[in-house]
């Protein structure tokens, strides 16, 4: 069986003047089933987009010259609600939620340049920036950043799997830019 990919499209009815219209990625339906057994719709673009615009507000407005973790965040955001198009656009938006949180740790530590990750989180949880359990949870997204970045293969995550990566990369941002002078 062939998969369909995001740029598929299927005619529209007549109403729509014949524009094409995207189709969801077929592999929902073998993940989560498509209907409940009263006919509610199990998971939808509306329903990815929704659970998505919760994180938008964990991070507050930024400056325009520290706002790189925000906008990365976004388009994290936007791959999430649109994995329903195409599945694998998920695990690309937990790579951009961990880029949004190197940025971020960047934007606190930016002298010297190019110092590994790792060392910014010890550095902030030196600094008592990051508590010893958050410094610990950020450790393990320096590891999934770089498992991610260098992969062997495709990985594909769970909703519940990428939904909490990301949840948690906006907080982690959110508590690190506020520490940002």
């Amino acid at each position: 069986m062939t998969r369909r990919l995001a740029y598929e499209t299927e005619p529209a009815d007549d109403w729509d003047h014949g524009h094409m219209h995207p189709m969801p990625d077929r592999r929902w339906a073998d993940i989560v089933g498509r209907m409940t057994l009263d006919g509610v719709e199990m998971m939808s673009f509306a329903r990815l987009a929704d659970l998505a615009a919760e994180w938008e507000g964990i991070i507050p407005p930024q400056p325009a010259e520290i706002d790189g973790p925000a906008q990365l965040l976004r388009m994290a955001r936007s791959l999430f609600a649109h994995s329903w198009f195409d599945y694998d656009f998920m695990t690309v938006a937990c790579l951009l939620g961990f880029q949004a949180m190197e940025a971020a740790f960047r934007a606190l530590y930016p002298e010297p340049e190019g110092r590994p990750l790792l060392k910014l989180v010890n550095q902030a949880e030196r600094d008592a920036i990051l508590p010893h359990n958050i410094a610990e949870l950020a450790r393990s997204g320096v590891e999934l950043r770089n498992l991610y970045s260098h992969p062997r293969t495709q990985s594909v995550l769970s909703v519940g799997m990428a939904a909490s990566m990301l949840e948690n990369a906006h907080r982690l941002v959110a508590l690190v830019l506020s520490a940002v002078k």
